[in-house]
């Protein structure tokens, strides 16, 4: 098809797009518009999904989720500030969502350098409350992967500076990836901190598949034979 038939098939899609992204069959053809039509033809969907309040809603539904974060990825800045902002009022409780946590990793990703640093500074404030949501986990991760140094050492001292919360991420589906992050943030007194606290766990992080491994890593650590970075390396 031409780009003006295209074009025309989009604009049947106009007022129509909340219904679609909720729809098991529909959302795939909302997402074939995403990845083949410019920006500016997505406008129509970012404006379905602001005008009603309907970020949170369609950020946790299954399938809209998807579209909120493809949407995200793609368009302009200027496209999705009030998207953006709808999603950064309601980002302590999407971080701890199964399906929203997702909207917030692509906010972290792809967000303007004030996004980013909302959503980071909202994360730091709330560590121990999303550290411990399993979903929270994955975003802890993504906020880490996608800042700057001096923002990780920041986060990694809020990981820290409750002696629990490290060990419980220890544990977790995708706390290792997290632990080694935070050991490799922070400076070498509070690292040694930092292992002091896991092995007062380490108990209960042989109870665990993934606590294991980081007991493993902090063995090798102790030792002299890694690096702080070395947890990553290692498999953690």
């Amino acid at each position: 098809a031409s780009d003006i038939e295209r074009e025309l098939l989009v604009k049947e899609l106009h007022g129509h797009a909340v219904r679609a992204m909720r729809c098991p069959h529909a959302n795939h053809v909302l997402q074939k518009v995403i990845s083949t039509m410019p920006a500016a033809s997505l406008q129509f969907m970012v404006d379905e999904i602001t005008q009603d309040d309907l970020a949170k809603k369609i950020a946790t539904h299954r399938y809209g989720g998807r579209i909120v974060q493809q949407l995200l990825a793609k368009c302009e800045a200027s496209q999705i500030r009030d998207l953006a902002e709808a999603l950064l009022q309601d980002a302590v409780a999407l971080c701890c969502h199964f399906f929203g946590n997702f909207a917030i990793q692509h906010l972290l990703q792809f967000g303007t350098a004030e996004q980013q640093y909302r959503c980071l500074r909202t994360i730091e404030q709330n560590i121990g409350a999303i550290a411990r949501s399993p979903s929270g986990v994955s975003v802890v991760e993504a906020a880490m992967q996608h800042t700057s140094s001096l923002d990780r050492i920041w986060l990694a001292r809020a990981v820290v500076q409750d002696p629990k919360l490290l060990p419980h991420l220890a544990q977790a589906r995708h706390g290792p990836g997290v632990v080694a992050q935070v050991m490799a943030a922070l400076p070498e007194r509070e690292r040694a901190r930092a292992c002091q606290s896991l092995a007062e766990a380490a108990a209960k992080l042989r109870t665990s598949r993934y606590g294991k491994k980081v007991l493993a890593c902090l063995e090798e650590y102790r030792s002299g034979s890694a690096e702080a970075g070395g947890f990553g390396a290692m498999g953690c």
